[in-house]
């Protein structure tokens, strides 16, 4: 289970770093409702992450983070010790903070993060955007969501539009050569014929000679059968005369 656990998690990030230009070390931006599920479930955050995405990642949080959780009360005082403990990720809003929802929004249009949420508005949220990975814990486990449907949508309608451009290059460069009397001469290649073969003397058989023996015996049938038509013609001819 764990062996194929990895490999999704790894086809998963591949997929934002070939599409999406993410690069080691992975940013993984954590908020609160993520760190207090970890906290909960005994989860050792860095650690357990390293091992599931398997490549370097740097575990980050904001201050906007930080003092929603302050404002939390003494039940979320172990998650504010533990986001104060990661890198912090200077989000502008100091001065005016924001909601952490609502800072992470501003902060993923213009970089590359995998956001670590428990949040059900804000996963649904990531959920409509493209690009975004999405990292939440199921029951204990890690888990990166595979991309949105909205993310698959947009990698398909590029690679479609980039298709279509390149055939149009394409008819594009043939009406240039035609345009400038270019004309490629192509090779025209004769296909020789075979001669046809005449039939394998070793194949043919030759007629066998009938025997002496057959010819004799083929004449002697013939002539008893006149001898049989004979003797038939003399009994019809007798039986005629009586009547």
């Amino acid at each position: 289970m764990k062996v194929t656990r990895y490999k999704k998690a790894s086809k998963r990030i591949n997929f934002f770093i070939n599409n999406f230009g993410y690069h080691p070390p992975i940013q993984v931006l954590i908020d609160g409702t993520f760190c207090f599920a970890a906290i909960k479930n005994k989860l050792l955050i860095e650690e357990q992450l390293k091992n599931y995405i398997q490549m370097e990642l740097r575990v980050l949080t904001t201050p906007c983070m930080i003092m929603e959780t302050d404002k939390l009360g003494h039940k979320f005082i172990q998650v504010s010790k533990k986001l104060k403990s990661m890198q912090l990720n200077k989000c502008g809003h100091e001065k005016n903070p924001l909601t952490g929802s609502e800072c992470i929004k501003s902060l993923v249009k213009d970089n590359r993060y995998i956001i670590a949420t428990q949040d059900r508005d804000l996963q649904e949220w990531i959920r409509k955007q493209i690009g975004i990975a999405l990292l939440y814990l199921h029951n204990v486990v890690p888990t990166l969501e595979e991309p949105s449907l909205a993310t698959r949508n947009y990698i398909d309608r590029k690679s479609k539009k980039s298709l279509n451009v390149s055939s149009f290059e394409g008819e594009q460069l043939v009406q240039l050569k035609k345009k400038e009397g270019i004309v490629e001469i192509k090779k025209v290649t004769k296909v020789k014929l075979k001669k046809r073969k005449g039939p394998n003397p070793l194949s043919c058989k030759k007629k066998q000679s009938k025997d002496s023996s057959q010819i004799t015996g083929i004449k002697n049938k013939a002539i008893n059968k006149n001898k049989n038509k004979k003797k038939i013609l003399k009994n019809v001819k007798l039986e005629i005369k009586k009547a």
